[in-house]
C-alpha cells in the first residue's frame, strides 16, 4: 500500500476533506492532494505533521513492501 492509498484511508475513515487536513497541517490543499494521488512523496516533516494529525505511528504510513512469490 502506498502513502497515499493509507492517508487517503485515514482521512475517509475520519469523516474528513482534503482542504480540512491540509488546513491543519499548514498545506496547499493541491499538494495533499498530489501526495494521496501518489504523484508526489511527502518529506519527512510533512509526514510528520500527517502522523501527529492523524494520531498514528509514522512508521504506519510507510508504503508496504511486497512480496514476490
Amino acid at each position: 500500500m502506498t502513502y497515499g492509498t493509507k492517508l487517503r484511508k485515514i482521512r475517509l475513515e475520519k469523516g474528513l476533506s482534503q482542504t480540512a487536513v491540509a488546513n491543519s497541517i499548514g498545506l496547499d490543499q493541491s499538494t495533499y492532494s498530489r501526495i494521496e494521488s501518489d504523484l508526489s512523496e511527502p518529506k519527512a516533516g510533512v509526514l510528520m505533521k500527517i502522523a501527529k494529525f492523524y494520531e498514528v505511528e509514522i512508521s504506519s504510513l510507510y508504503p508496504s513492501k511486497q512480496k514476490h512469490t
